[in-house]
């Protein structure tokens, strides 16, 4: 239906035209121009919707690796609605381009948007002698409606200080730690108490394994380290955290200011591990404490461990008596028995008394040894006394 429409429409055209052949000229090409329209949409005219824009090129150097960081900073002169954004994009100046036909950029190295809303972007780049072309839009539902182009400036590398400077004399402290559920090795290199460091405008410690760290050719910058640490002046320490509890590190600093540069490097010698949580058990069948007064007595039937407390009183004159036995991991965890617990009141006889047998399979236990202990309270003429007793029994 619609291009018997169009059919009609053109038909119409060519009559009109064929009529008046002297306005053929004129009248035809707003007739294309309308046909022209129905099959192509048009790029709107970009808006100009940003305050101010500045570039700022800073360099860097980590080791041997030397670096520049493109600081954009904006400002727009309206708050962006919540279907804005902010995106830059980063090229060279004669690849990088904007096509007003397809409201695209093409050409580019890389492009950031601004997504923690700081007004800003950082771009960062392996040569620092490099000039570029930034293109910095607005867009909107992603479409770009406002666009600004800049030309970055290389930065200039500082210069190196001439002189040699002495750093107080360094050492490590170092230690295992469980931080979010993982363990690491932390490492903290302190200057020798006393240390006045208000001279140097620069301190920072560098990690890395043994013969493969080294200071460059300059004696200032640091290759082939693992991680670098600046020194907090608050905590008055260089701060490093490894998860490789058993490795061994050497770690240099690095100290200058505006004339003059120094280092010094230690070797780190990783931290003893923990004593095992069954350091000091004993294997089944024994007897922990003196049966004599209180004991706790173990033994191993097969693949079943059974234990159970003994108080052994000598005269009648013992008005009350509580005897437990009870069994936890090594780390004081719920242990593989329930409490077993006696109380006796006067009168009470002399002679052995002791809590019923607790029992419980071996095989089916996880740790290499479980904790025992039995707590005894007497109370009578002799006044009121209690006794305490535990050990770790290994279990096979």
């Amino acid at each position: 239906m619609r291009s018997f429409y169009f059919s009609i429409v053109f038909f119409v055209l060519l009559q009109t035209i064929s009529c008046n052949p002297q306005s053929a000229k004129t009248e035809l090409s707003p007739a294309l121009l309308l046909f022209g329209s129905l099959g192509n949409d048009q790029t709107s005219a970009l808006e100009d919707k940003f305050q101010s824009i500045q570039v700022t090129t800073f360099y860097r150097k980590d080791g041997i690796f030397q670096f520049q960081d493109i600081l954009i900073e904006y400002k727009l002169k309206n708050p962006k609605e919540n279907t804005e954004t902010v995106e830059a994009f980063l090229g060279n100046p004669n690849e990088i381009s904007y096509n007003s036909q397809t409201n695209r950029i093409s050409g580019q190295i890389t492009q950031k948007e601004d997504l923690f809303q700081t007004n800003s972007i950082v771009f960062s780049y392996s040569d620092f002698t490099k000039r570029f072309k930034v293109f910095i839009t607005l867009k909107k539902d992603g479409k770009i409606i406002s666009l600004k182009d800049l030309t970055t400036t290389p930065p200039n590398p500082p210069n190196l200080p001439p002189n040699s400077i002495t750093l107080p004399q360094i050492s490590y402290e170092n230690s295992r730690s469980i931080i979010g559920g993982t363990e690491y090795q932390v490492i903290r290199v302190k200057f020798e108490a006393g240390s006045d460091l208000s001279t140097f405008t620069r301190l920072n410690a560098y990690i890395g394994r043994p013969n493969i760290i080294s200071m460059a050719a300059d004696n200032f910058n640091v290759v082939n380290y693992i991680s670098a640490a600046s020194y907090n002046d608050s905590l008055n320490y260089f701060l490093f955290l490894t998860p490789e509890l058993n490795a061994s590190y050497t770690i240099f600093v690095v100290g200058s200011n505006d004339t003059a540069k120094g280092n010094r490097s230690l070797n780190t010698v990783p931290p003893p591990p923990p004593p095992s949580p069954c350091a000091g058990s004993v294997n089944a069948p024994t007897t922990i404490g003196n049966c004599a007064t209180h004991c706790l007595v173990v033994d191993l039937v097969g693949n079943q461990m059974q234990f159970t407390a003994k108080a052994t009183i000598g005269t009648t004159t013992e008005e009350y008596l509580s005897l437990d036995t009870a069994s936890t991991t090594p780390s004081g965890g719920t242990g593989p028995t329930t409490l077993a617990w006696k109380e006796l009141f006067s009168p009470i006889a002399a002679g052995e008394y002791q809590t019923d047998l607790r029992t419980f399979d071996v095989t089916t236990y996880n740790h290499s040894c479980v904790v025992l202990s039995s707590y005894l309270v007497l109370d009578g003429l002799d006044g009121f006394r209690d006794n305490y007793i535990s050990g770790k029994i290994n279990v096979p």
